[in-house]
């Protein structure tokens, strides 16, 4: 992380702000808001994902003022920092305020990977992060009927006092299908997931099911898997990205500019922006093909026959 505003590599960030603040409101030295770690901070990473119902992350800290056990560091912390993509002309759009003053500051969880360096004057450790309805969905429960609409169920669980009360923006799409929903003492992310299985897009022709309920940087979002695919009147969204996967030692921007003349300034925007484009891990869930298995496991022809305990119902589907 360099002072300048210009992209130095793929990833590089602006960070002006973080703050470590103990579970009394204070820092190491009394009557301070917060202890600035910005100098102990070699990493910081922040996790969104469509399949997570909120924003995680980690940062790594070189600890040389013991500041584990002056503040001390327990897990049940508070982070407050400021990030921002290292644009000159960066909008409101590049920028992540998770302060105090916003109301959106992170909460620490866990500290791992506690090293002693080898010139004993310092520690690492590794400080997990997450937003604050993270931690609410673990301390609260969920014992109530719905009745109504799927999306005004998941906007009452989330804006009601006893379960996620939170004040973030939902960024929702209205179901077409309405429900009476029994949820039995579950955490509120796992009843939302429950309303995310049964729920119904309002896409015109649509014939998808199933919604997603995730946290990004910018709000929550309850929307159809189609709503990611397609907009409103059911036409295909323009791709916004493409990724690839390349082996680390090979640089396929080095024989372009080569071709095109262009100058080392070009050259290295051109290889930041095709870094952004990278997939930097993957896996095969399946790595093997065998019919007998399947055959014997029904993946070509079955009959699953479903149960609803709480309405009382059941289906019968062929495959």
């Amino acid at each position: 992380m360099s002072t300048n505003f210009n992209l130095d590599f793929a990833g590089d960030y602006h960070l002006p702000y973080i703050n470590l603040i103990s579970h009394t409101g204070e820092g190491v030295d009394s009557g301070h808001h917060g202890e600035n770690i910005s100098a102990m901070l070699i990493e910081l990473n922040i996790f969104e994902s469509v399949f997570s119902g909120s924003v995680t992350g980690s940062a790594v800290i070189v600890d040389t003022k013991n500041l584990i056990a002056n503040l001390p560091i327990q897990g049940t912390e508070r982070l407050s920092f400021l990030l921002s993509t290292k644009l000159i002309d960066q909008g409101n759009d590049t920028i992540i305020d998770c302060t105090e003053k916003s109301g959106k500051s992170m909460h620490v969880y866990a500290v791992t990977n506690k090293q002693q360096l080898e010139n004993d004057t310092a520690l690492t450790y590794t400080i997990h992060f997450a937003s604050r309805e993270f931690v609410r969905n673990l301390r609260t429960r969920v014992s109530e009927s719905f009745e109504g609409r799927m999306d005004q169920m998941v906007n009452k669980i989330f804006t009601d006092p006893n379960y996620l009360d939170s004040q973030k923006t939902l960024f929702y799409q209205e179901t077409r299908n309405q429900d009476k929903i029994v949820v039995p003492n579950l955490n509120p992310f796992v009843a939302i997931g429950m309303m995310c299985q049964r729920s119904l897009s309002n896409i015109e022709k649509s014939k998808g099911a199933g919604y997603l309920f995730y946290e990004t940087t910018k709000g929550f979002n309850f929307r159809s898997w189609e709503s990611l695919c397609v907009d409103g009147n059911g036409e295909r969204r323009e791709i916004k990205q493409h990724f690839r996967y390349v082996q680390g030692n090979l640089d396929p921007i080095t024989n372009k500019m080569d071709k095109d003349n262009s100058s080392v300034g070009d050259a290295q925007r051109d290889r930041i922006t095709e870094n952004y484009k990278n997939v930097q891990e993957y896996r095969f869930t399946n790595n093997f093909h065998d019919v007998a298995a399947n055959t014997t496991l029904g993946t070509y022809g079955h009959r699953v026959i479903t149960h609803n305990i709480y309405n009382k119902s059941y289906k019968v589907d062929d495959y």
